[in-house]
């Protein structure tokens, strides 16, 4: 993959699935103006990139949760991981114009070289040994505050990070204002 991009890129991960990556993703892109969105599901066998609307919009998937979030455009990347480069240089192509774009999937971090890694971390703290990497790797780190108080969570969790951010993002309340003013800052930093 080319590093000559046209536009932004960050990537969404995440301790393991139903951790909130989507829903991070939702929150971003609504602040976020002129971002598309890039879903990215694991498959064995096949390799499908879709942007057809009939398909992103199709009840409460996740691609359907980015759309109406705010994303300009969203495709749907379904492949094996050896198939993987291909799935993501096509789907990146069909963002040409947008300011950016909101990559959901660890995976994906690997191949894309994004300018920003936020990583999502349940207030349990439980991470899958194959998203570590991506933990290391992240600039900023939001702890999904759905089940304590935030101050029984930051007793809980022990991160050695600067830019953790406590955020019930079901209920959307904690630490928003501070994260996408850290994002913002992040961005423009990048860009310059």
């Amino acid at each position: 993959m080319s590093d000559n991009r046209e536009f932004f890129i960050i990537s969404v991960t995440g301790a393991h699935s139903g951790v909130g990556k989507t829903s991070l993703c939702a929150l971003l892109l609504g602040h976020l103006h002129g971002f598309g969105a890039i879903k990215f599901t694991k498959t064995e066998l096949y390799t499908s990139v879709t942007d057809d609307p009939e398909h992103i919009m199709e009840g409460d998937k996740d691609t359907a949760v980015m759309s109406r979030a705010g994303a300009e455009k969203v495709v749907w990347v379904q492949s094996p991981a050896d198939r993987l480069q291909e799935a993501l240089d096509i789907a990146l192509m069909k963002m040409t114009g947008l300011k950016g774009v909101v990559v959901e999937g660890n995976s994906p971090a690997d191949i894309i070289n994004p300018h920003l890694i936020v990583f999502v971390l349940g207030d349990q703290g439980e991470i899958k040994a194959s998203a570590e990497e991506f933990r290391e790797k992240a600039d900023s780190i939001v702890v999904n505050t759905f089940h304590y108080s935030l101050n029984q969570r930051q007793d809980n969790i022990k991160l050695n990070k600067e830019k953790v951010f406590f955020i019930d993002l079901l209920n959307k309340r904690g630490d928003i204002d501070k994260f996408l003013l850290s994002m913002e800052k992040s961005l423009a930093k990048k860009l310059n």
